[in-house]
């Protein structure tokens, strides 16, 4: 896992600043995240860190990400 960040991340501004961003760079984000995801070890432990991460979404959160996949 890449450890370049040492300083405490504000999430909230990062999701922030993603938002205001092109569809080319959120794509750029998310690739990046898919694919440092996908260095957990299986697929079952990443298929695991992405159910967690969706338990902790709003049904509205999980309704608006799943647009994402059409």
């Amino acid at each position: 896992m890449r450890r370049g960040i040492r300083t405490e991340i504000d999430w909230s501004l990062i999701g922030a600043e993603l938002a205001k961003e092109s569809d080319n760079e959120q794509i750029k984000f998310f690739k990046a995240f898919l694919a440092e995801a996908k260095t957990y070890g299986t697929h079952h432990q990443t298929e695991m860190q992405l159910i967690c991460i969706g338990n902790g979404l709003t049904d509205t959160e999980k309704e608006m990400i799943q647009t994402i996949g059409h």
